[in-house]
């Protein structure tokens, strides 16, 4: 191939990895792309495989092989005139196949099922790929299991394998290939992790020129010095009582000696646990020479207040916080290539991140979400708000994955919750129940719980007949007031109810697009802080944890056992006053209010723990009040039908595993609600996920025809809210109440 080079033709000798990146770009030559990526494959090996607590013998072998003959499909020739034709001219067969058709006559089975996962759609069905009633085509062919052209891409490859191994011998020299068995499960996705992101490293490179940026050092030792500071420093809020307790809670997690690699702390909320865990989890890294930290939380809110935080304590002189302390969701900003990758690839010294994320991506069977997992071996975990964190009937497989981090590779976890569910001690839930250690001392806990009973007290304010009569008996209470339903529209209706009577009242739920949920949480956060008592925030369980607000009074439709205790850690956060008073409700349908799915089963159990006086007195235990409560919902719904899931992983049907594994199940669509927005994305404009979440609602599937919703640009997956959207109160419901009102009239039916 040539170019010209000045007033000189340069020639390019050899075969191509990739097309060049622009008119005054090369192309990259195959030789080079494939020394990048098994040097950088054979790196990320052996950076993950210091962790491992039993030998791997011939994993670095199975992964560089899979490095070494990953793109061996591109040395065909109608793949490498595409190449030199440049972008955008598709590759006429599937260069995948041919690394699994060398590789599996060599039968090193392990890098053979990396090559052909190192694409999209990632890693197969063993069952229906091995399995002679199924496909039986043992990964071979096009990745896409639908394809029709199965048969002509293996009889293509097969009839030129020969050819392609001998234009790759002369430009990458001979590779011995040895057996190697495929191990499967979560070292198959930790393996594949290691080729992927060398693999995608290496072109992302070559197509920005920019190199993925080294991460700052862990400097454990140092980092706990500072966080001591930070930690010593804060200003002391609430009773003094209280802040002694903060005190001694932080030095017993801090000094912890604990052997185990899973730990439990139940430390309530209000006295410090995050800074506290996380000064046992740096200790602990710095001690056993662990790379990460990782804290995983359920709630984006949680992670944007932790973040500020641990940027503040944990940043020593000289470093730029975004790099130290990296948060990775979906609605994270990034200002630059660097901070970028630095949090979706898990490569700093600390990540925050949400549950979806980390949990979805043990499951996954897709190389571009499993690229980061061969950072987390050897990494400290925290599980903050663990209640909260999966659904029941997902812990049992994942508690099998996390067992493995910890007994095979080397992580220390911490579950951490205010209304921590015990379920690792549930034989309906994990098969094989252990007690974990607790950072939580018997002795403070006893001290603790003695506050916390005066602190919140939880009481029963009985059956409301309608929104009227729960707004009488709230306004009757000491405010500032908080009052959660259980649905959106519920809540909507209630907060309308409220502002018509002339309340001081602010509405806060998903109704609101998150560009508009900020500025109302910051407006709260701003009220509560002044002297203004007489005032009611009505809002969804959006604000049930993680949030630092404190309020006197709280109203919480019957839900859950944990739901009741973690709106009481949003009550006299700080004991700054006398007491402050959960009321547990229940409120009958009609005039808009609308009952839960969800909720039938966990509020029929809170209710059961009332009568038994579990929520009063010496009784009161919150970590042993939800642990039971999600026994008996467990025993109640006839129990957690979870076999499929850990079924699938053990046949190694990882795309059913990831199917199965998904945290968040909702049947909802993205329906945007700003028309600027709206107007970008009909135009086809470049519009970042990013910018299509803060400027959109979830809204359920079955509602869409019922509100008249269209899609935008013939999409069936993103959708016009063409009614009235109101950013300071309602959200998208002010529209959907109107339509309300004219049903009521007979006009419309929604």
């Amino acid at each position: 191939m040539q170019k010209n080079g000045g007033d000189s033709v340069v020639t390019l000798r050899g075969p191509l990895a990739h097309s060049a990146p622009g008119k005054d770009r090369w192309p990259q030559l195959y030789e080079e792309h494939v020394a990048n990526v098994r040097h950088r494959a054979r790196d990320n090996a052996e950076a993950m495989l210091r962790f491992a607590r039993f030998r791997r013998d011939g994993l670095i072998e199975a992964i560089e092989a899979a490095a070494t003959f990953h793109d061996l499909g591109k040395l065909d020739d109608e793949n490498q005139a595409a190449l030199r034709n440049g972008r955008g001219a598709p590759l006429r067969w599937d260069h995948v196949d041919a690394g699994v058709a060398h590789l599996s006559i060599k039968k090193n089975w392990m890098a053979a099922w990396l090559v052909r996962a190192h694409h999209a759609p990632g890693l197969p069905s063993q069952p229906q790929h091995f399995d002679p009633d199924g496909l039986g085509r043992k990964l071979r062919g096009c990745r896409w299991d639908d394809s029709a052209r199965h048969q002509a891409q293996i009889e293509r490859t097969d009839s030129h394998l020969r050819a392609y191994l001998a234009a790759h011998e002369a430009a990458v020299g001979y590779t011995e290939v040895k057996h190697r068995k495929a191990i499967g499960g979560l070292t198959t996705r930790l393996a594949l992790s290691c080729l992927v992101d060398a693999d995608y490293a290496d072109t992302a490179r070559f197509d920005t020129g920019l190199e993925l940026p080294a991460a700052p050092e862990p400097r454990w030792k140092e980092r706990l010095l500072h966080l001591d500071a930070y930690v010593r420093d804060l200003p002391r809020s609430g009773s003094e009582e209280r802040n002694v307790q903060r005190e001694a809670f932080y030095q017993a997690c801090r000094n912890a000696e604990i052997a185990e690699a899973m730990v439990a702390c139940e430390g309530p909320v209000g006295i410090g646990k995050t800074t506290a865990v996380v000064a046992y989890l740096i200790r602990r890294a710095s001690k056993e020479k662990l790379r990460r930290l990782i804290i995983v939380a359920p709630y984006t809110n949680i992670i944007s207040q932790t973040v500020e935080r641990l940027r503040t304590a944990l940043t020593l002189t000289g470093e730029i916080p975004d790099e130290v302390v990296v948060e990775h969701h979906h609605r994270a900003d990034f200002d630059s290539f660097q901070m970028r990758n630095l949090a979706v690839l898990w490569r700093a010294p600390v990540v925050v991140t949400t549950a979806v994320q980390f949990f979805e991506t043990l499951a996954s069977n897709l190389p571009g979400r499993l690229r980061k997992l061969h950072g987390v071996p050897g990494s400290a975990i925290l599980i903050d708000e663990a209640h909260a964190a999966l659904p029941a009937h997902l812990w049992p497989q994942n508690w099998r994955w996390l067992r493995e981090l910890a007994e095979d590779w080397n992580c220390r976890f911490v579950f951490a919750s205010g209304s921590l569910a015990r379920f690792w001690e549930n034989v309906d839930v994990v098969d094989r129940p252990i007690q974990l250690p607790e950072l939580f001392t018997p002795a403070l806990k006893r001290q603790v719980l003695r506050v916390e009973k005066r602190r919140v007290s939880y009481e029963q304010a009985g059956l409301f007949p309608n929104a009227k009569d729960l707004i009488q008996q709230v306004l009757k209470t000491s405010g500032p007031r908080v009052v959660i339903l259980n649905t959106v529209q519920s809540a909507a209706i209630v907060a309308q109810a409220m502002r018509e009577a002339g309340q001081d009242t602010i509405h806060l739920s998903t109704a609101l697009a998150p560009k508009d949920r900020a500025p109302i949480i910051a407006k709260v956060g701003k009220k509560l802080k002044t002297s203004a008592k007489d005032w009611t925030l009505v809002a969804t369980s959006c604000v049930e944890a993680g949030v630092d607000f404190s309020f006197r009074t709280a109203f919480r439709e019957r839900f859950s056992a944990a739901s009741l205790i973690q709106i009481g850690g949003r009550v006299n956060r700080h004991d700054e006053d006398a007491s402050g008073v959960v009321f547990d409700f229940v409120i009958d349908e009609g005039g808009g209010i609308t009952r839960h799915p969800a909720a039938r089963c966990p509020a029929a159990v809170l209710e059961r723990q009332f009568k038994n006086g579990s929520l009063s007195g010496d009784r009161y235990d919150p970590a042993a009040l939800v642990t039971a409560a999600i026994a008996e919902e467990i025993r109640d719904r006839g129990g957690l039908g979870y076999g499929a899931l850990a079924e699938n992983e053990d046949h190694r049907d990882y795309p059913s595993v990831a199917e199965k594994g998904r945290v968040i199940d909702a049947d909802t669509r993205l329906v945007v609600i700003d028309s600027v927005l709206r107007d970008r994305i009909a135009a086809r404009d470049r519009v970042s996920f990013r910018e299509l979440l803060l400027g959109s609602v979830q809204i359920w599937a079955s509602k869409i025809e019922r509100l008249g919703l269209i899609p935008i640009s013939g999409r069936n997956d993103v959708f016009w809210f063409p009614h009235v959207y109101d950013p300071e109160f309602l959200g998208y419901m002010a529209g959907v109440l109107q339509l309300r009102e004219i049903d009521e009239r007979g006009i419309l039916i929604i």
